[in-house]
C-alpha cells in the first residue's frame, strides 16, 4: 500500500507537471499563432457558434463578419483584424462597448455598418467604406474614411484623417492633419463647433458646413465652405482659394482671400487681411477694421469689396489700383487709407475727401466712385445725356451741379440744365446733382471722351 500509494502521488505529481507543461505550451501557441474566424449565422460575439471554427475571436485573432454580430464585450487589440463586410453589421447589445486599436498590426476594416460607444486609434490602420456610428473618437493614426461616420458627440484627430465620404459630426477638433474631400457636417445641418489647431485642407469638391468655427492652425479652402460665427484666432494662417460664406466673421491672425466671400452680416479684421486682386467680397451689413490693444490691424484689397452698411477703418487701410469699396451707408476713418485704390461711398459728403468722417489720413491718390455701386436704395435716378460725352451734358430740369475730378477736387460747378466739360481732359469724374435748396440728390460717374 505504501509502495502504490508512493508511487500514485509521484504519478499524480508528474501528470499534473506534464499537463501544466502542455497547457502552457498550448497557451504559447494559441498566442504565437492567430486563428481566423468567420461568421457563420447571426449572434452574439462571444457565442462560439456564430463562428467557424467554433470559439470566439479574442485579441490577436482575424474576425471576419459576413452576418449580423453583436458586439456583448468591449475590444482592445494590439494585432489581428476586424473585418465588416457588405451587408453586414456589428452593433453593440448596450451603449457601452468600446474599440480601441493599439498596434501596428491591428486592422479594422468596415464596409457594413457598425454601431459602438467610443473608439479609440492609438496604432494600426482604419479603413471604413461602410456606415460607422459612435459617440466619441479619438484618432492618432492613418484613418481613411470613403464611407459613412456619425459622431453623435466629439472627433478628436491627432493623426491623419482622409475624407472622401461624409463626416457627420457634432464637436470636432483637429490637432493634426485634416483632408477633406467629401462632406463635413452636423448630424442635421451643421457642425455646432470645429475647431482646428493643425493643418485642414478642404479640396475643390468639398464641403465644410459649422456653426462655430475657430483656426488657429493653418487651413486651406478650395472647396466650399458655410460658417455661422467664424474666428480665425491669433495663431491662425487662413488661405481662401473657393467659395466662403459665414454670418460673422473675426480675424485676429493672417487672412488671404483669392476667391468670394459672402458675409451675411458683420465683419472685424483685427490683425492682417489680403483680399488679393481676384478676391471678391459681399458683406450685406458692416465692416470694421480694428485692433483696439496694439492698433496692428491691416486690410489691404486689391479686389473688390461691396459693403451693404457701413464702413469704420481706426487703423490701416491699402490697396492697388485693381481694389474698390464700395459703401451702402456711412464711412468713417479715424486711421490711415493709402495707395490707389477706389473708394465709392453711396450716400457721400459734398467736398473730397468723400468718406463721411475722415479724421485720420487718407492718400490723395485714392480714387472715387470709378467703380459704380451695383444698388442704392438711397440714390434718385437722375436723367442726364449724353454719357459718355465729348463735351456737352444735358439734364431733364435745372439742378446745382458739381463736377469732382477722381482725386476729389472740385473742379465745376453751377445751377443749370446743362454741362460743359469740352475743355476737361478725357477720363472719369464724379457728377453730384444737388436740388435747387442744395439737398443731394444723386451721384454717378461722367465719362469723359
Amino acid at each position: 500500500m505504501y509502495i502504490r500509494s508512493n508511487f500514485s502521488t509521484k504519478f499524480n505529481t508528474m501528470f499534473t507537471k506534464h499537463l501544466f507543461t502542455l497547457l502552457f505550451s498550448m497557451s504559447i501557441f494559441f498566442q504565437a499563432y492567430s486563428v481566423t474566424y468567420t461568421s457563420t449565422a447571426n449572434g452574439n460575439w462571444t457565442s462560439p457558434t456564430t463562428w467557424t471554427p467554433m470559439g470566439v475571436p479574442i485579441p490577436g485573432d482575424d474576425a471576419i463578419i459576413n452576418h449580423n454580430v453583436i458586439l456583448n464585450t468591449s475590444y482592445a487589440y494590439t494585432s489581428g483584424s476586424i473585418t465588416v463586410n457588405t451587408s453586414a453589421s456589428l452593433v453593440q447589445d448596450v451603449p457601452s462597448r468600446d474599440i480601441w486599436l493599439n498596434g501596428a498590426s491591428a486592422t479594422f476594416t468596415n464596409n457594413g455598418t457598425i454601431t459602438i460607444r467610443n473608439m479609440l486609434l492609438s496604432a494600426g490602420t482604419f479603413n471604413n467604406t461602410g456606415v460607422l456610428t459612435f459617440n466619441s473618437a479619438a484618432n492618432f493614426i492613418t484613418m481613411n474614411n470613403p464611407g459613412g461616420i456619425n459622431c453623435i458627440d466629439s472627433l478628436y484627430n491627432d493623426g491623419t484623417i482622409n475624407n472622401n465620404g461624409v463626416i457627420n459630426v457634432v464637436t470636432f477638433f483637429n490637432n493634426d492633419l485634416m483632408n477633406n474631400y467629401g462632406t463635413i457636417q452636423g448630424l442635421s445641418t451643421v457642425v455646432d463647433s470645429l475647431w482646428n489647431e493643425g493643418d485642414f485642407f478642404n479640396f475643390l469638391g468639398a464641403t465644410l458646413l459649422a456653426d462655430s468655427a475657430t483656426n488657429n492652425g493653418n487651413f486651406t479652402n478650395n472647396g466650399n465652405v458655410q460658417f455661422f460665427q467664424f474666428t480665425n484666432f491669433v495663431n491662425g494662417v487662413f488661405v481662401n482659394d473657393g467659395p466662403l460664406s459665414f454670418t460673422d466673421m473675426t480675424n485676429m491672425g493672417d487672412f488671404t482671400n483669392n476667391s468670394t466671400i459672402t458675409g451675411a452680416n458683420n465683419m472685424w479684421n483685427n490683425e492682417i487681411f489680403d483680399n488679393s486682386s481676384t478676391g471678391q467680397i459681399t458683406l450685406t451689413t458692416s465692416f470694421l477694421n480694428a485692433d483696439s490693444v496694439n492698433n496692428t490691424a491691416s486690410f489691404n484689397n486689391d479686389g473688390s469689396f461691396d459693403i451693404g452698411d457701413s464702413f469704420y477703418n481706426f487703423n490701416t487701410i491699402t490697396g492697388s489700383s485693381s481694389g474698390s469699396f464700395t459703401v451702402q451707408d456711412s464711412s468713417v476713418n479715424f486711421g490711415t487709407m493709402s495707395g490707389n485704390f477706389d473708394f465709392c461711398d453711396a450716400t457721400p459728403p459734398a467736398t473730397a475727401p468723400f468718406v463721411d468722417f475722415n479724421f485720420g489720413t487718407i492718400d490723395p491718390f485714392i480714387t472715387y466712385c470709378t467703380v459704380s455701386i451695383a444698388e442704392n436704395s438711397n440714390k434718385i435716378n437722375i436723367s442726364f445725356y449724353p454719357n459718355p460725352t465729348k463735351g456737352m451734358v444735358f439734364f431733364g430740369e435745372k439742378y446745382q451741379l458739381e463736377i469732382y475730378n477722381a482725386v476729389g477736387q472740385l473742379l465745376q460747378q453751377s445751377t443749370s440744365q446743362q454741362l460743359n466739360i469740352s475743355a476737361f481732359p478725357s477720363g472719369i469724374y464724379l457728377l453730384v446733382v444737388k436740388d435747387l435748396a442744395g439737398t443731394q440728390l444723386a451721384f454717378d460717374k461722367l465719362i469723359k471722351e
